[in-house]
């Protein structure tokens, strides 16, 4: 067991357990300024280099090339809340953990426009692209023990650079986009010879992408109403580390396998319906989040004979955190009181796919809601440059919740009942030139 666990030890600390990094939480909070505001309802709202990620045949929207960029920076007041018992008395008292007490920052900037096919075709084809930052790095992973209590979905969502690009199509009032998410992935082996000095340790690290399909229907059947209708693809991003250790001339090598699933997505349906004239707008949307498959950011073990090959002699694997789809409301709407003034404001409600934490995992969670409120202003209609300015001011919080251990395990740190609290604030604020 000793030398089972020092070589896990090594596989872990040389290429999985890197420090927290702050995140770019498209799936949580939306993008861009300007959707925030609405509430992220805009599956059919979206109709600039916002598509890439909303809804790609919202690229149909345009009307020119359009370049700009953004800041977004959220607060999270989140508590773990589990019990202790008092030296004195004996008896379970409730206690908070503060989780995730610090600033998060992601940048991001996108362009798009229609696609020069010649004279009568100049709405014909469309293409935009956008990138977003993490603040702090640009490609993390963080693997926890099944057992830590952990904000799944608030903590350390997307811990890496996203690039989004899409093309569209358009025919009268039918718009069809398909578009992809890139992401970075990362994978090695690590071999390590104690009967050698170091001459023969070996680390090895390969980062690679991983894309996942976006697609969209957008429908304009009458002027100013939209009808849309998107999928985004599931992004899993898989981590295989071999790791084989020597630690004695007179032993076998040990071998084994570190697996684990560094960062997931679920497949998703939106349909949306925006309706738009020149003085407001009206949004919602409603989404069907498959998260049957989502897995925990946490390691398996598997480990191999040392004289059969490939035979698995001992596997540590990840349980089942009791995980369900899920549904997302989204509604948001915009008045301009002047031609060059746009305030904004939208709501969400997000259902928690986090069933009772009744086993060996705390994973914290609960419904989610959010209130956000915008302003937007067009320099151009105030005799101006073409460029468009947007804030978006959002809270939110979580409900309340608590579960109870269906089993006796006093080392489970979420024994015997684990609940979760909190709230988040944020603010973005975006720029975009016309030409």
């Amino acid at each position: 067991m000793h030398r089972f666990s020092l070589a896990v030890f090594l596989a872990v600390a040389a290429l999985v357990g890197v420090g927290p990094a702050n995140a770019n939480p498209l799936d949580t909070f939306g993008y861009t300024a300007r959707g925030m505001s609405l509430g992220g309802a805009m599956t059919a709202a979206a109709s600039s280099y916002d598509a890439t990620w909303y809804n790609p045949a919202g690229l149909g929207m345009l009307k020119g090339f359009e370049l700009g960029a953004g800041v977004f920076t959220y607060r999270n007041f989140l508590k773990a809340n589990t019990s202790a018992r008092d030296g004195d008395s004996g008896l379970l008292v409730r206690r908070s953990e503060v989780r995730d007490a610090k600033v998060h920052v992601m940048g991001d900037v996108g362009l798009a426009a229609p696609v020069p096919l010649g004279k009568g075709l100049e709405r014909v084809l469309f293409a935009g692209v956008s990138v977003v930052i993490p603040g702090a790095t640009l490609y993390a992973v963080r693997e926890r023990s099944v057992e830590q209590p952990n904000f799944t979905f608030l903590e350390d969502r997307n811990r890496r650079i996203v690039l989004n690009a899409a093309i569209a199509g358009r025919w009268k009032w039918l718009m069809v986009g398909l578009g992809f998410s890139f992401v970075p992935t990362v994978g090695g082996r690590v071999n390590v010879d104690f009967t050698d000095g170091s001459k023969q340790n070996v680390t090895e690290v390969d980062v690679g992408t991983r894309l996942s399909p976006n697609a969209g229907l957008l429908f304009e059947p009458i002027p100013g109403l939209t009808l849309g209708l998107a999928w985004r693809g599931e992004s899993r991003l898989d981590l295989s580390i071999p790791v084989s250790a020597v630690l004695s001339g007179q032993l076998a090598p040990i071998r084994l396998k570190v697996v684990a699933v560094d960062f997931s997505t679920p497949h998703q349906v939106s349909l949306g319906v925006a309706y738009r004239t020149n003085r407001f707008l009206a949004t919602g949307d409603v989404t069907y989040n498959v998260y049957r498959r989502f897995r925990m950011s946490a390691p398996s073990v598997l480990l191999y004979s040392s004289t059969e090959e490939g035979k698995v002699i001992q596997e540590q694997s990840v349980p089942n955190a009791n995980l369900h789809d899920s549904w997302t409301v989204r509604v948001g709407g915009e008045v301009k009181p002047i031609k060059a003034l746009a305030v904004r404001a939208g709501f969400s409600w997000v259902q928690s796919p986090v069933g009772a934490q009744t086993g060996d995992t705390n994973m914290l969670d609960g419904d989610r809601f959010t209130g956000s409120l915008g302003l937007g202003f067009d320099a151009e209609a105030v005799g101006g440059p073409a460029i468009n300015l947007d804030l978006a001011m959002i809270c939110g919080g979580l409900l309340a919740n608590r579960d109870q251990k269906a089993k006796f395990n006093p080392d489970n740190p979420g024994y015997p009942w684990i609940g979760s609290e909190g709230w988040f604030i944020g603010s973005s604020l975006s720029a975009k030139i016309r030409f």
